[in-house]
């Protein structure tokens, strides 16, 4: 029901906040639900949503003919529209192009898979008290939705409970908890991940300040992990793309004091052991990404120059 739960509520949140429900209809996967027809049905027949609705399948489709289809695809194009259905790929082009047809034409086209064009749809839906009174006694999956996604949702509404604090606070032990387990278990991917679900709270909250402090850290961090081994730094990336992200746009937007002096204090907070990248060329870096540099490039230099050496990779 956990999840089943979030999903509910991130529907009912999309449709509370103005959107249309013809929007549903083009996310495409719903979890516990088979598609979004069924899930609005569901809210429906749940008293979450009062009113008609109806959705019909159409088709806008022209129906091709095998020689039509011959002419316009390749055989590697015919394959790849074959392999992309699930159906077999061997065989003489005539053989393909007869396989693809009722591809092309929508025979094969159910209504969980077609394109939001491909239905029709009236509806008269809006939300009930029901539905309100959820979305208030649960606004704390909003939260969990901006800042703890990397985390999983059962293990957070649990948490959530049990706490006696309000949504900000409970949030931020929840990361706090995180972030010693990780350290003592030695998992470093998921202690920045931690740090920055931390920097997102303070996002949510309007706190700026400490949201730049938290995404900072992660970035110094980044560069200068506490524990790395051959299995983790095969797919690590040492500057996050997102990371740098939220970093360019509060510099750029808000006036945030001179970022040196905030680096050197929050290099000093993050009581580096072992140095991987030294503060000088860390801090060359951060400007680097933030002013636009390719972040593929500069992880790879930075891990050509300062991590394969010393993790012997």
């Amino acid at each position: 029901m956990s999840q089943q739960k979030l999903e509910i509520f991130n529907v009912l949140d999309f449709l509370n906040k103005g959107n249309e429900l013809e929007k549903v209809f083009s996310e495409g996967q719903f979890g516990t639900f088979p598609s979004a027809e069924d899930c609005i049905n569901y809210l429906v027949d749940e008293g979450y949503l009062e009113g008609e609705f109806k959705v019909t399948q159409t088709s806008n489709t022209e129906i091709m003919t095998a020689e039509e289809v011959s002419k316009k695809y390749k055989v590697s194009e015919l394959k790849d529209i074959l392999r992309e259905n699930g159906l077999k790929v061997s065989g003489k082009k005539q053989e393909l192009v007869e396989r693809v047809l009722p591809v092309l034409n929508g025979e094969n086209v159910s209504k969980d898979t077609g394109s939001l064009d491909d239905f029709d749809k009236s509806n008269d839906l809006k939300l009930t008290d029901k539905a309100r009174e959820f979305l208030a006694e649960n606004d704390w999956i909003d939260l969990y939705m901006f800042s703890l996604v990397a985390f999983r949702f059962e293990d957070y509404e649990i948490y959530q409970a049990n706490s006696s604090l309000d949504n900000i606070e409970t949030a931020l032990n929840f990361c706090d908890e995180i972030l010693s387990r990780a350290l003592m278990r030695n998992q470093f991917l998921v202690f920045i991940d931690a740090l920055s679900a931390k920097a997102h709270v303070y996002a949510y909250a309007q706190d700026y300040e400490s949201f730049m402090d938290y995404d900072l850290q992660r970035f110094i961090l980044g560069l200068n992990p506490i524990v790395m081994d051959a299995e983790t730094y095969a797919t690590y990336d040492v500057i996050n793309e997102a990371n740098v992200t939220n970093l360019k746009n509060v510099v750029e937007v808000l006036e945030m004091g001179n970022l040196k002096k905030r680096f050197d204090r929050i290099w000093t907070k993050s009581h580096i052991k072992s140095t991987t990248v030294p503060k000088k060329i860390c801090y060359k870096i951060l400007q680097k990404a933030i002013d636009g540099a390719d972040i593929e490039e500069l992880n790879f230099d930075v891990k050509e120059k300062y991590f394969n050496k010393k993790y012997g990779i």
